[in-house]
This record gives C-alpha cells, structure tokens and sequence, in this order.
C-alpha cells in the first residue's frame, strides 16, 4: 500500500498537460482503482509474474505494461472503462520513471 499511496500523491501533484489544471480526486481514485484491478487480472491469468504496485524497476514496470496493453481481457477492460485503464497505465508508468529521477 506504500507504493499506492506514493501514486495518489504524485497524481495529486500532477496537472494536466493541456490544461495545466490539477487532477480532480475523482479521477484520481478512479486510476488507483483502475491500476489494482488490471494489476491482480493480469497476475491472475499470468500476464505479468507479480502485481504492479510491487514493481519498483522502470524496466520491468514497463515490460510489464507493454505485455498487458497487447492482453484481451486488458483490451475489454480498458473498453469497459472507456479508456481509464490505459490512462492509469500511463500515469503509472511515468510515476515509475519520476520516482527513479527522484533518486
């Protein structure tokens, strides 16, 4: 739960890039929520060999997300939520690359 809560406070920092305006908390729960959901599916079905949250090399996290963005069950989630999954990805993915510039 570190690492999760890490991520919310990034988000909470992080402004859209068009807009510059914050990220609402909404949304912000929404991708927290969305990043554990594909995570466990994806451990789950054998995606990926551990959950993302436990991730720490931005290799790795980006193996990772690379193997679930190609997946069908990811590909119907993301649908479903009308693009939040990937969205959360994304986010996720340059959280991964902050922390390591943060070192």
């Amino acid at each position: 739960m570190e690492r999760r809560e890490a991520f919310r406070r990034w988000l909470q920092n992080e402004t859209y890039k068009r807009s510059r305006r914050p990220i609402p908390e909404k949304l912000i729960d929404g991708y927290l929520r969305s990043i554990h959901k594909v995570s466990d599916v994806m451990y789950e079905t054998g995606v990926i060999s551990k959950r993302l949250y436990s991730m720490r090399d931005v290799e790795e996290v980006e193996s990772a997300i690379r193997s679930i963005k190609h997946d069908r069950t990811y590909l119907t989630m993301n649908n479903k939520s009308e693009n939040m999954c990937h969205k959360a990805l994304d986010y996720y993915m340059a959280f991964t690359k902050a922390q390591r510039a943060n070192k």
